[in-house]
């Protein structure tokens, strides 16, 4: 399979994109049936996605403001009043009045005048594009977090194979050595040199078993209950070279399409509309008022009376002075903004840095693999000549142990340099912001190879 390395982000589209391809071609077990449950399941993803949700309702929230209020009010009350007069004919007059009145309006209110509601508005738009840049980081995280926690497990139990295979030939070896000892043609150094190897190597394996299980739960943290059943990358998987061979043009993709740089640029542009927000505190506010009320029984002079009332007008309100509170919020939201703007170079920086050192990394990681499998192949060369050299007494048991440990060595190397080229090309996309569906079906196509 051979897939562009430059391909532009498809937004809110990847995730949903992803879960059909994995939904449709993926096998049981397999890496993308893993990812699949990684993506429904993970509660780091679930909490971001949860928050971009959140986000969308902020313009139907900040668009409310400058649509017409309505309400309605109404109450009823009882009244018990107890009234004395005092009369020069009959001294102290008491009564006592207990009634209910009864009142309800319909109140209308346009907002004709208000800065604050439009900037909180505009400002809604940029907290959308921020929560979205967020989500989208974190959709890229998820799938660098999962194919590292899998290429870990992967390394784990190559790690573990090796040991036994490792173990395997020590012990053929040990038996060797004891039968040549027998026959007097041996040495008993030669028989404590490799039970000592066989030992080191037999407490290898546990700890490489122990190992396996601990990167097995790691993944589950992520992906949930995934078994013991796990693809593995061909040793003969296709090396590529980056794509476009200009790191410059990387560089531009990067900062034009790395989602944590648009969520930066967002926030920047939120907290300069905090600025302007908080200042419009200062200004005057106008609005268009209606109301219709009913009002009945309101007072004791006035019983089984129902008075109708209609206003209309237009209402503003002038900050004079609020104790320095206004002016305080403009000053923070201008340090604010300056704490958004110095956040977001630190952040292109980062991806500078990272896209430069992941566009690296592939290069290099091409070449160690290559020279790597080639090292495999001269030691295992070695590896026969010690063996021969041993038998025609030329060699030592010491001498094969040390060459059969380069090997050992090569091949764990050559696997640990193959899932670093392989995360490294992930991360590289990961960094130009196009780590997609695409890069998921080529690494399953890898794993399909077996």
């Amino acid at each position: 399979m051979n897939l562009p390395w430059l391909k532009q982000p498809r937004g809110k589209k990847l995730v949903a994109a992803l879960a059909v391809i994995c939904a449709g071609v993926a096998n049981a077990g397999s890496f993308q049936d893993m990812y699949l449950a990684a993506l429904h399941g993970d509660p780091v993803f679930a909490a971001a996605r949860a928050e971009r949700e959140a986000a969308d309702s902020l313009v139907t929230q900040a668009r409310g403001q400058l649509l017409p209020q309505v309400a309605v009010n109404g109450a009823r009350i009882k009244n018990s009043l107890d009234n004395q007069v005092q009369t020069t004919l009959y001294g102290t007059v008491r009564r006592n009045y207990d009634f209910v009145s009864h009142s309800a309006s319909l109140n209308l209110s346009q907002a004709l005048f208000r800065p604050q509601a439009w900037l909180a508005y505009n400002q809604s738009k940029s907290q959308v594009l921020q929560a979205e840049g967020i989500y989208r980081q974190a959709a890229q995280d998820l799938t660098l977090r999962f194919s590292q926690a899998y290429f870990e497990v992967l390394l784990a139990e190559d790690n573990l194979a090796l040991s036994k295979e490792q173990k395997l030939a020590i012990e053929e070896q040990l038996k060797q050595a004891k039968r040549y000892f027998e026959a007097g043609v041996g040495t008993i150094t030669d028989i404590n040199e490799v039970q000592a190897r066989y030992d080191t190597i037999q407490a290898q394996e546990l700890a490489a078993d122990n190992n396996l299980e601990l990167k097995i739960r790691s993944l589950e943290q992520i992906a949930g209950d995934v078994g013991r059943k796990f693809q593995r990358i061909s040793s003969g998987m296709e090396l590529e070279l980056p794509q476009p061979s200009d790191v410059n043009a990387w560089l531009e993709f990067s900062l034009a399409n790395n989602p944590s740089i648009k969520a930066r640029e967002a926030a920047l542009a939120v907290a300069e509309s905090e600025v302007h927000k908080n200042f419009a505190a200062h200004l005057p506010t106008v609005d268009l008022v209606a109301s219709r009320g009913r009002n009945e029984n309101p007072g004791y002079t006035t019983l089984d009376t129902v008075n109708w009332t209609n206003t209309l007008g237009v209402q503003f309100s002038i900050p004079l002075f609020a104790g320095g509170t206004t002016q305080g919020r403009v000053n923070q939201s201008a340090s604010l903004r300056e704490k958004a703007r110095y956040d977001l170079e630190a952040t292109r920086r980062a991806v500078i840095q990272s896209t430069r050192q992941e566009y690296l990394n592939v290069i290099n990681g091409v070449a160690q693999i290559k020279a790597l499998r080639q090292a495999v192949k001269s030691n295992e060369l070695a590896l026969y000549s010690a063996r021969k050299g041993l038998e025609a007494g030329l060699r030592t048991s010491f001498d094969v142990l040390n060459a059969q440990q380069l090997v050992f060595s090569a091949k764990r190397d050559l696997a640990l340099e193959r899932y670093r080229y392989v995360s490294s090309r992930l991360r590289l996309r990961a960094a130009a912001g196009m780590l997609g569906d695409e890069d998921i079906a080529l690494v399953q196509n890898w794993l399909s190879l077996n």
